[in-house]
């Protein structure tokens, strides 16, 4: 079965309701990026934006046609259409090119995540695969 990679930073990473979504995924690790996004709390859920200075804490999937599917409805994003919310763009990672959701709308300045970390933004500490990274 063919798969692609994916790059997820906010309500898909492990330990978030929409990781529902990758529970069947193969994981493939964990990565920060280099500092050229913003990472920003749209209320709920994050918006990552390019042009920014702040390295995001993402993890990288390995995901079916149709687990791909699925995700980018939940971005709301679908392929040969203008992007109304989310925008899809490939980016390079430690694990080869992989699918990152970017946000298109306008995000205010005070909504910015200066860790570049959504899991630590919410729930006020580093995930364990973050951890583990970070040792290694």
């Amino acid at each position: 079965m063919n798969k692609k990679l994916i790059s997820v930073y906010g309500t898909l990473r492990r330990g978030f309701g929409n990781h529902r979504l990758l529970v069947n995924a193969d994981y493939i690790g964990e990565f920060k990026t280099a500092p050229v996004y913003n990472l920003h709390n749209l209320g709920g859920f994050p918006g990552l934006k390019n042009g920014g200075n702040t390295s995001v804490v993402m993890e990288v999937y390995a995901v079916n046609e149709e687990e791909g599917r699925r995700v980018d409805s939940l971005e709301g994003y679908t392929p040969g259409q203008a992007p109304y919310f989310y925008d899809k763009e490939m980016i390079e990672t430690p694990f080869g090119e992989a699918g990152v959701y970017t946000y298109v709308r306008q995000a205010g300045e005070g909504s910015l995540i200066h860790s570049g970390d959504y899991y630590l933004e919410i729930m006020g500490k580093i995930s364990t695969e973050h951890e583990a990274a970070v040792a290694n």
